[in-house]
Formats: C-alpha cells, structure tokens, sequence
C-alpha cells in the first residue's frame, strides 16, 4: 500500500522512480514533474494540475492522478477530486492504492453524499491496517452517523452577504462594532493571487462596510495602511465588548504557505485606530491568530488559536488572562475542547465558547461547535447542526450583542456565489444570520409507491421567481425542512433521477404564529424506453455544457459521459465521432479552437475510463452549427446560448445500428 501522509513529499520521492522508468524524453518528462512539483509547493494548484496531467498522458502513472485529485482537494474542488479518486480505485487491481479510498470517501461527504461516503469509511475502517487512518475514517464515519441527532435550527435564516461584502476570492472574520458597522477581511480580488512574494497589495486587508438595511450593507472600505500593512494577510478582526479595542492577526506568507502569524492590538483614539503593536506573549516562538475577547474565572480573557509547542494537534485553543494592558501567559483549554486536529476561529458569549473544528465528529470539513463553561469546566462540544454546518468548511460564527442576528463564513454554495479557480467551493464567503421571532417552515416528505424515497433534490421558489431562493439534496432520508416568510406563495420542485418531477405549490398567507406547512409529495418512475440511432445520426449528449469561454467537464455531465462509457462497453466495436460546438459569442477561429479542446476534454474523460483512444475522432466545430437563431448579432439569453454549448457524438465505424434509452 502507498501512503500519502505529506503529498509534496510523496510526489517528490516518486519523481527519481518515475523519470527511471521512462526510455524516451526523460529531460521533458522530468521539467513536466518539476514544473508540477513547484507550482503545487507555490500553491498554484491550476498550474499542477495542468503540469501533472501533462505527465500522465506520457506514463500513465497512477501516482500522477492522485496527485490531480489532492489538488482539486486543496482547491476545494470535490467533485473533480471524487472522480479521478474512484478512476484510480477501480483501476487498482493490486491495492496499491487502498489509503486513497478514505479520500475518496471524503471528497464524496464533502458534498453532502453521506450514504456513499458512509459505506466507503465504513469498508475502509474495517479493513485498513493503518492506526491513524482508522482512526480519521472512524472520525469521519461518526460525524455521519450523528446528523440526525442535529438540531436542524429552522428559526436561523442565513443568507449570502452580498457583493458589497463578499467578492469571488476569499472573505473572512465577520465582526460587529458598536456602531452597528461590519468589520471583515477580504483578498477582494476577481482572479486568482498567488502569494509568491511578487503580488504587491493583494494581500488580504481589514474592510468595514456600514450597514444600510437590516441585511445590507454599503459598499466596504479597506483600514488605512496603519492597520493593513503592505506585506501581510491581514485577518482575524475582532473587538472587546466597548469597542476600545481592536484585535487581528497579520500573517506573512510565501508560496501560499503561512511563515509567520502574529495576534495584534489596536485601541479606539477619537474615531480613529492607534497604531498596531504584537502582543508579544501569546505570539512567541509559534503562529497565533483569531483573537476574541471574553470572559473565564471571573476574568477578562484573549481566546486564540495557537500552534505553540505542547498542544494536542495543528492548532489548540488558549486563552490570555487581561490585566489593563497586561496580557498573561497563554493556557490551554484542555482536551475536552481541543483534539489532534484543528480548532479554530473562537467566539465567546454569555459563558459559551463557540469554535470550529474538524477533529469534533461533523457533518463537513470545519464544524461550528459550542461549549458551556459552569464555573470550572468546559462542557463536551456540541455541534450546532443544520443551517450553521453543512457539508462544507464553516468557521467564524458571530453574533451581534443582542444576539438576534450574526455572521459565519463558509465556502458553501449559493446561486450569487462566483465561480473562483474554476469551481464555486473554492473560496470562504460571509453569510449573515437573522434569528426568527415567528417561524413558519416547510415540512416536506418525499416518496414514491414503495415508501419513502431517498436521494431526492428540492428546489424552493418564491413567488414567481425563475431562481431558487434554496436548494436542498438529501441522500440519508427522504425528509426536507425550509425556512419560509409570511405572506408569500412558493413552490417547491422535487425531482430524482429515474422519476418524473414533481411540483407543490402553497402560501405563508394569513399565518400569524409559528406554524409548520406539511406537504407530501409522490414521484412517479420514468417509463425507460428505447430508440434505435444510425450511423452519422447526431445525437446530444443532454446534460454535457461548458461555461463561457471553459472547456472544463462540469459535474452534471458525469451522468451522460458514464452512459456513452457504457454503450461503448455494450458495443465493442463501435467507433464515434464526438463533436463539440460553441456558441457565437467572441472570435470565429477562438470559438474553433475552444470546441476542440471541449471535444479532447470529453475525449479524454472517455479515455480515463478506459475506452480506447482510437475509438474515439474528436472533433471542434466552433459555431458553425448553431441550433437556434443565436448567431454574431442577435441578443439571446444565456438559455438560449448554452443550448449552442453541446456535445454531440456519431457512429462512425463499427454497427450499422446501435439502441440507446431515451428519457421521457
């Protein structure tokens, strides 16, 4: 078995054994490693990415693809991670591979595919010979099985900041002060930055932005350079509880990597900030950060998150005894609170401690969690449940003094989030959190005519509304719960795959008390049924688009990409042409050239599954077949361009004939 413990490590160990077994181009081989290698220690992920798969189409070293998949991880692209996982793993038939399968399962819960992600930690913990990794598998296992013990928080609505707070890079620390405004650090930027020591002012900065609504803000403003100085992250904000004091952390990086991470003060002078200082005895010798203000034993305290010699895993949390301007030696929380993972982002209020964590058992990467102090100890954690965590990182709960609204920051999806690094998961977003005094919300029970169906998908939409205001999939039970307001009429789209969809239109109207809306609905099974397909017929392969000006798979065309496999599989001798358009927007000969990497890309995804290559002509047409009135001109919907977006293929060699399902 393999193990992969530190990845850069692990590729590096392998570049002498790979470069050894090549007989042809070896000085090209080996800058295509190294190319990859340094731009993954530099953080550049895309970059190794592009670089590694370069390398596995010359040695189709399976090392290479592992490699791929724990960039899409680092990138926090789950879906892409999953599929090369589970390609290695089916194509391993030695186990050398075996440790991959608990990434693989955990790509598969990080988006919330609990089930197959259960079964997997479950099969990996019973027979992996590895301590640690049974241990983590294990971890991960009990944070599934503990979800329907979660408390599902209806009467929180948590909703997306905006783009006056968040931008498509990174947002974190949401903090209150007095005045009602909303202090946040942002990298604020449109395209990805590479912390290479050459990126300037783009560093991440403290912003504030005052608050125009009871959800809005207005456009933020960065802190003067006092504050967020030239040269380092800076993060973290956090205020006492008069307003006199400003906490943060600057942190210096190289490579995307963190060098240094110091916990620094700021007093209030008039209406404007003092000049930082260090506070020199909880940043030591280690890398301090999150700083938050509170109370322990009677006293004022500075809770943090530290790596400091003598902790229990990455990253503990310790509190800083406040005397005046006296700040005491850090002391540990303890082993009820802290684990061998990470604990961070700490946020203390009446005598509770909330954190988040991923060496808690959770429902996603980093949990938000809670913790009671009775006088002399910390209660064991509890996980906040749904709303405040999903199966996603979520980090920096905040509340406002009253405690009826608040702040988290999570790389959740949500329908304004951008596209960051190819994938909307990539990057940290601030969600605001209003705490409902009347509660009005949808129960809905999905079945078919069996019973209750699992792995359905809801869309809810308000009013007449073209978008969702929420979707939720469920694969552990057939369940749904959403948080409605008064007053207005929804609708709600269930659909599962193999079933006709179903709507359920009601209204809020006239509800004056907390009231739940209970609806059922029963789906319908899709009749399969079947057409026969002749040579030189396009046929559209349905669910297979691309974004504007991207030739990257997206995850929905899996579906259609696994059935063409299988008719390849059903048909040995079957050759095809697979054919790629664009639609008319931008340069002809752009266009052309942007279909045919579409139609490789598809290609090759075919080809990783292990269809051969000489089965398959790939073939860019650019725009010169447009299905519909769509060309250089004519204004159209992004509808209606997408539909130019698509994959074709055709038989071109082998059966006169073939038989394909077609859905109704």
């Amino acid at each position: 078995m393999k193990m992969k413990n530190n990845l850069f490590i692990y590729i590096l160990l392998l570049i002498s054994g790979i470069i050894s077994a090549q007989p042809v181009q070896v000085s090209s081989y080996e800058t295509m490693i190294n190319t990859a290698v340094e731009a993954a220690e530099g953080g550049d992920y895309l970059t190794a990415i592009e670089w590694f798969g370069k390398a596995f189409e010359d040695s189709k070293d399976q090392n290479l693809q592992v490699a791929i998949a724990d960039m899409y991880v680092l990138l926090r692209d789950y879906p892409k991670a999953e599929k090369i996982y589970e390609r290695v793993i089916k194509r391993d038939r030695k186990d050398e591979f075996f440790d991959v399968r608990l990434d693989w399962a955990k790509a598969m819960k990080s988006q919330g595919k609990y089930k197959q992600a259960m079964d997997e930690l479950n099969s990996f913990a019973s027979t992996t010979e590895n301590d640690s990794l049974r241990k983590e598998a294990k971890l991960e296992l009990k944070g599934i099985l503990l979800m329907e013990n979660y408390p599902e928080n209806i009467e929180a609505a948590i909703g997306f900041a905006g783009e006056n707070v968040n931008s498509p890079s990174a947002e974190s620390s949401p903090a209150f002060y007095t005045d009602g405004s909303m202090y946040f650090s942002s990298m604020n930027s449109k395209q990805p930055v590479t912390l290479d020591g050459e990126e300037k002012e783009y560093q991440a900065k403290i912003y504030a932005a005052v608050r125009s609504g009871q959800d809005d803000f207005d456009k933020a403003s960065a802190l003067d350079e006092s504050i967020n100085r030239i040269g380092f992250y800076n993060n973290g904000v956090s205020f006492s509880e008069d307003g006199k004091r400003m906490y943060f952390t600057r942190e210096k990086y190289h490579n995307n990597k963190v060098e240094s991470s110091q916990i620094f003060l700021s007093k209030r002078e008039g209406d404007k900030w003092s000049t930082p200082y260090p506070i020199e005895v909880v940043n030591a010798e280690n890398r301090s950060r999150h700083p938050y203000e509170g109370e322990l034993f009677g006293n004022k305290v500075l809770y943090f998150s530290s790596d400091m010699a003598g902790g229990y895993g990455g990253f503990d949390l310790y509190y800083s005894t406040i005397k005046g301007d006296e700040y005491g030696l850090p002391v540990n929380l303890g082993p009820v609170v802290n684990t061998f993972k990470t604990e961070n982002s700490p946020f203390y209020k009446d005598g509770t401690l909330y954190f988040s964590s991923n060496g808690h058992p959770g429902m996603g990467g980093m949990d938000i969690f809670y913790s009671k102090w009775n006088g002399s100890v910390w209660s064991e954690p509890s996980n906040m449940g749904y709303n405040y965590n999903t199966s996603y990182d979520d980090v920096f709960f905040r509340l406002n003094q009253s405690g009826n609204a608040g702040a988290l920051v999570s790389n959740r999806t949500h329908k304004d989030k951008k596209k960051f690094k190819n994938t909307l998961t990539c990057c940290d977003d601030i969600y605001m959190i209003q705490i409902r005094d009347l509660v009005i919300d949808l129960k809905l029970l999905v079945q078919n005519d069996k019973g209750n169906l699992e792995g359905a998908t809801v869309e809810l939409y308000e009013g007449t509304g073209k978008v969702p205001v929420e979707s939720k999939n469920n694969t552990l039970s057939n369940d749904f719960t959403f948080l409605l307001d008064a007053d207005k009429s929804y609708t709600a789209i269930v659909t599962h795959q193999g079933y006709y969809p179903d709507t359920v239109q009601f209204n809020t109207n006239g509800i004056f008390d907390d009231y739940s809306v209970k609806k059922t609905s029963i789906l319908k099974t899709k009749p399969e049924t079947k057409r026969v397909v002749k040579r030189n017929e396009p046929i559209v392969l349905k669910s297979i688009y691309f974004d504007f000006n991207d030739d990257q798979i997206l995850p929905d065309a899996e579906k259609d990409l696994a059935y063409l496999k299988s008719l390849m599989d059903q048909y040995p001798d079957l050759e095809i042409e697979l054919s790629s358009h664009t639609d008319s927007r931008g340069d002809n000969n752009f266009n052309m050239k942007l279909s045919q990497r579409r139609a490789d890309s598809t290609k090759k995804w075919l080809v990783g599954e292990g269809v051969k290559a000489s089965r398959i002509k790939a073939k860019g047409y650019g725009e010169t077949r447009l299905l519909n009135k769509c060309k250089d001109g004519v204004k159209c919907s992004e509808e209606e361009h997408q539909l130019n977006r698509r994959s074709e293929f055709r038989i071109i060699a082998g059966p006169q004939t073939i038989e394909i399902k077609v859905e109704e």
